[in-house]
């Protein structure tokens, strides 16, 4: 089957805070992300997220997506954890990883892509998602 992948990313800078991913590297306005003509299915997401563990602290990362172009209601995805146990005693990064989906979309309709850091504020998180759509 033939697939098309749409991908946004952006910072987290606090903790319990639903946080759009809206950029797509060097183009800071690309436009809303708009489900595919023919996509049947949101088939999985690619994720990947760093951080700067300015902190001692731990905690989670997950990603929200809503919008018009999920017509079941919005979704929650775990991506992975981070911590440190000193304080500015390094950096986090976690390699992006596939998650399976099986998820039913409306074709030329938008999807918002958010980002939420959740436990402790551990400093800035950098995460990138690529949504992976079937046709």
């Amino acid at each position: 089957m033939p697939k098309l992948y749409r991908t946004r990313e952006g910072n987290i800078t606090a903790v319990d805070t639903k946080t759009q991913l809206t950029t797509l590297g060097s183009e800071s306005a690309p436009g809303p992300l708009l489900v595919p003509a023919a996509a049947k299915n949101l088939k999985a997401i690619i994720c990947a997220f760093g951080t700067d563990c300015s902190v001692a602290a731990d905690g989670s990362v997950f990603i929200r997506l809503e919008g018009p172009g999920l017509p079941e209601g919005p979704e929650a995805v775990a991506i992975g954890s981070h911590g440190v146990a000193v304080a500015t005693g390094g950096h986090g990064s976690r390699t992006a990883k596939r998650i399976e989906l099986d998820i039913p979309v409306v074709p030329s309709n938008e999807i918002l892509i958010f980002a939420e850091n959740v436990g402790e504020d551990i400093g800035t998180e950098t995460v990138g998602v690529t949504l992976e759509f079937e046709m």
